[in-house]
């Protein structure tokens, strides 16, 4: 798959790469403190240089895996709606990798992150050849957890005290989908 290869979800929505033109509404939407408080890697406020750095690191990681592991997740317009992508990889080489991910605040309830989740962990497994994926969920975040158990992914364990955010410790659900579960 080319770098510039777009992901069909449905008909209404698809992954792609991030462009420079995203910029204000990753600030947007990206600013809402619920986000920021169920996600680990987005900081808050988020600013245009944060998103500079966002590209900057997609750049990086497009160097070092000669292809994408985050996209962007686009409505019927290709409006950016929101993020996908998988940590811990090393394509060839990785059996496993984690899954992370956001979804502008007015579009949540409507079953377009199970949707993407699914297509994301599909490609992921066929693709690159993937046994398992997985998830850290933070315990207060039940939506997310609803998603990834719509997806097939079980529940394998609490993680205490497992990530640091704003200097507190927080707890955190860890997750697994097998291959061929």
């Amino acid at each position: 798959m080319s770098q510039n290869s777009v992901i069909s979800v449905n008909s209404q929505i698809h992954l792609s790469e991030f462009r420079s033109a995203d910029q204000a509404a990753c600030v947007e939407f990206l600013n809402d403190r619920e986000i920021y408080d169920r996600t680990l890697r987005i900081p808050h406020p988020y600013t245009p240089a944060s998103f500079e750095q966002w590209l900057t690191i997609l750049e990086q990681s497009l160097s070092k895996h000669g292809q994408r592991v985050n996209w962007a997740i686009r409505n019927e317009t290709s409006f950016l709606i929101g993020g996908i992508g998988f940590d811990d990889l090393e394509i060839g080489k990785s059996h496993r990798a984690e899954i992370g991910y956001w979804l502008a605040k007015p579009y949540w309830g409507r079953g377009i992150m199970t949707a993407v989740v699914k297509r994301a962990c599909q490609y992921a497994f066929d693709v690159w050849g993937l046994a398992k994926i997985t998830a850290h969920v933070f315990l207060f975040n039940a939506a997310s957890a609803r998603v990834l158990e719509k997806c097939g992914f079980q529940q394998e364990g609490l993680l205490r005290q497992h990530h640091l955010k704003d200097g507190q410790l927080i707890d955190a659900y860890l997750y697994g989908l097998l291959r061929d579960a």
